[in-house]
């Protein structure tokens, strides 16, 4: 029995899938065939529309940053596809799509504070990018190398015309031929149904994306797709067009999740004999939820315990010991300088 969404396989007896909740077909080719997106109609669950634009890269990433924060969501186009499916739409056939992202009237405001937060390090993002070249930084290159790809930064000593895993041209290993035509992340998605549309219809338009070029096709293993930037505004028009026929919903995976607003309790903390009252030193206020996130994985990463207060979505305080006030505080100014987690 297979799922017709995340295509897992079940044994003989069950009838629906656990994650994404959907009738199991008896063969594959019925689960190939299964529509992407069947029920335009939309369920109590998702009552309350929490955005709608026409930016798929900013619409994916909402759908990870809902996904990685425990609110369930429903991603999909705002309205039917003209066709079928993406094979059959005509070539250099690409209309204005536009896409929604939609939670229920519970998560809203929790979700609300998601976006607005999105929206801000998206801004930072493209400030960033129009930073003059020698503002980006220096790339750092093994010695010996004599050529290195753009897409995947695989550097070669002995270096053919072209790379091996991407078929693009390598460049000198000189900073300022690298960023000549530098790539560009398309898509950070942690979801390999939809990452395999991706890839296949990158191939058949011939776009070199990292690693297309694998002996036994793209690396299903990698959650990103990458393309030269000289590719990026065609290469965005095929993921707009394969994304008509994708809704990405609950059932999702999108790697580990957790509420940023949740404390953390080690058994360091117990084994000091500490309350939950004793974590009074407020380290950081701030309204920001992915700023929030960071610092929180920061924290436990150094198994430091932290109580977090956040009366009303928009924003929020941390609070640690005493006792570890000088290494938190170094942690704290390393996680909100350096850059936000995926």
């Amino acid at each position: 029995m297979i799922c017709p969404r995340c295509r897992a396989e079940y044994r003989q007896g069950f009838t629906r899938c656990a994650d994404c909740d959907a009738d199991l077909v008896h063969v594959y080719v019925d689960a190939e065939r299964h529509g992407k997106v069947r029920e335009w109609e939309t369920p109590d669950t998702w009552s309350a529309q929490l955005w709608r634009g026409t930016d798929p890269h900013f619409y994916l990433s909402l759908v990870a940053s809902l996904g990685s924060r425990k609110v369930p969501c429903l991603g999909r186009p705002a309205n039917p596809p003209m066709y079928d499916s993406f094979e059959e739409q005509p070539a250099g056939s690409y209309p204005s799509v536009e896409f929604e992202v939609r939670v229920s009237e519970e998560n809203l405001p929790f979700a609300r504070w998601i976006l607005d937060s999105a929206e801000e390090l998206n801004k930072e993002a493209e400030t960033a990018t129009n930073l003059p070249r020698d503002e980006a930084g220096e790339t750092e290159i093994s010695p010996g190398v004599t050529g290195v790809c753009p897409l995947c930064s695989g550097e070669f000593v002995m270096a053919p015309s072209t790379c091996p895993n991407c078929g693009v041209p390598l460049r000198p290993p000189q900073s300022h031929s690298i960023q000549e035509n530098p790539a560009k992340v398309l898509c950070y998605l942690a979801h390999p149904q939809f990452l395999a549309d991706l890839r296949r219809a990158l191939h058949e338009v011939r776009i070199p994306f990292n690693n297309s070029n694998f002996p036994e096709g793209p690396d299903a293993r990698r959650s990103d797709v990458v393309v030269l930037d000289s590719d990026f505004d065609r290469a965005t028009q095929i993921l707009t067009q394969v994304l008509q026929y994708w809704e990405f919903d609950r059932s999702i995976s999108l790697g580990l999740s957790r509420d940023p607003r949740e404390s953390y309790w080690p058994s360091g903390a117990k084994d000091n004999g500490w309350y939950p009252e004793d974590l009074e030193l407020p380290i950081w206020t701030g309204n920001n939820v992915c700023a929030l996130d960071s610092i929180g994985m920061a924290l436990r990463e150094h198994e430091i315990p932290y109580r977090v207060e956040s009366p009303e979505p928009g924003a929020a305080k941390v609070f640690i010991h005493p006792e570890d006030e000088e290494r938190a505080r170094e942690i704290v100014r390393d996680a909100v300088e350096g850059p936000p987690p995926e």
